[in-house]
């Protein structure tokens, strides 16, 4: 891990989207994160799953950062692989 990001360790399951969220800290700036449920899955086992991950998504979330996908909410929007 290169800690250019840092996990808050707030991450909850969002019912409305489906999706794990949880904020990060990049440079001081406090990014919020979806990362949405692949069908199949249950609510617990994706939390704990994207928890384990969470090497995995800091890369992704860096590939988004980088690339300007922020959605027009402020929040990151990434798919879980199923």
């Amino acid at each position: 891990m290169n800690q250019q990001l840092i996990f808050n360790d707030d991450y909850h399951f969002d019912a409305m989207h489906q999706a794990v969220s949880c904020s990060v800290l990049q440079g001081g700036l406090r990014l919020q994160v979806l990362i949405l449920m692949p069908a199949g899955w249950q609510h617990d086992a994706w939390l704990c799953q994207v928890k384990e991950d969470c090497f995995f998504w800091e890369e992704q979330i860096e590939e988004a950062v980088k690339t300007g996908a922020i959605g027009d909410d402020g929040i990151i929007h990434l798919h879980g692989a199923g």
